[in-house]
């Protein structure tokens, strides 16, 4: 199916009056000074439902928004403080990629309605790599894909999420442009940055520590650093060197493992709910105060964080 096409927006065509504000003060209110969990993914979700394997998350914001809500419902009731819409892949090259007929303006406020109607405190919007290179920072290729990122993030703070989560960074060449492009449009709105590292805590892409790392995105703007789509030992090993390196609140959300596929197509992961709680522990001691996980966790593991947090933070 071709892609909606669309024109892009000149940065002083962007209308920032319509920006939700209480979920953003309540965020920066609390976020470094208490641990606050965080809903674990959607896409893996998504992808275990029968025959769902090969159907790109960012779809089912379209073709069945309520089953998206009914997640969201769902890790909020196991106790996540803050929701992450379901908007990993859905800027406009990762939309074409998987051909899905939607504008990203649609696909991304469908997700953050979506979101919002589990009725949790805190909104973020998911933003992923969108798999556009560039090499020279002067250049129509860099200036496309901030253009990209930049798009997709406005779109999700004007229909009314409280911050921008970039996720799954692997390198720094990749986060520029999303970084600048976000900010860009933030206009006082946190933008969050997580790493992807591997068990040394160095990123995937470039081999940068991540104390570089997390010293790069403060240095930009970044209102709070972190990990996640990593084994539970890496993330945990990341928590006190980024803590470190940096006076921002940290994130930490490793995931399960890889998957295994189905007969029916789908994919399952092995969840260890009391694993992630076991690890909790540890992030919260060495001061990370933003938990939770990633791809291969549901709402179980969300639930056993938040009890986690609840009995030792909030009783």
């Amino acid at each position: 199916m071709a892609h909606d096409s669309e024109a892009p927006r000149d940065s002083r065509s962007f209308d920032t009056s319509d920006y939700d504000r209480e979920g953003s003060t309540w965020l920066f209110e609390r976020m470094g000074k208490i641990p606050l969990v965080v809903q674990g993914p959607m896409g893996s979700l998504l992808q275990s439902q029968v025959g769902a394997g090969d159907i790109p998350p960012a779809y089912w914001n379209i073709a069945d928004p309520e089953e998206v809500a009914r997640f969201h419902w769902l890790y909020r009731a196991a106790g996540a403080d803050i929701v992450i819409t379901n908007t990993f892949q859905a800027s406009e090259p990762a939309l074409a990629r998987d051909e899905v007929a939607a504008s990203v303006a649609r696909v991304n406020r469908q997700a953050v309605w979506c979101a919002k109607r589990a009725g949790a405190p805190c909104v973020l919007g998911s933003v992923g790599p969108c798999g556009l290179t560039w090499l020279v920072e002067d250049s129509s290729d860099y200036r496309r894909a901030k253009d990209v990122y930049r798009t997709q993030a406005y779109e999700l703070l004007a229909a009314g999420v409280h911050g921008i989560l970039l996720e799954t960074f692997t390198s720094i060449r990749d986060l520029q442009p999303a970084l600048t492009g976000a900010l860009e449009v933030a206009d006082g709105q946190p933008v969050l940055v997580s790493f992807s590292v591997d068990e040394a805590g160095n990123l995937l892409g470039d081999g940068l520590n991540i104390e570089a790392a997390c010293m790069y995105a403060a240095a930009q703007g970044a209102a709070a650093v972190g990990v996640n789509c990593c084994s539970i030992p890496a993330a945990t090993a990341a928590v006190p060197r980024m803590v470190r390196a940096v006076k921002l609140p940290v994130m930490v959300r490793p995931h399960t493992g890889f998957p295994r596929a189905g007969e029916d197509g789908s994919l399952a992961w092995s969840e260890n709910p009391r694993q992630f709680a076991a690890a909790c522990a540890q992030w919260c001691a060495d001061g990370a105060t933003l938990v939770g996980s990633c791809c291969g966790a549901g709402p179980q593991t969300t639930g056993a964080l938040a009890g986690f947090v609840e009995r030792t933070f909030r009783l």
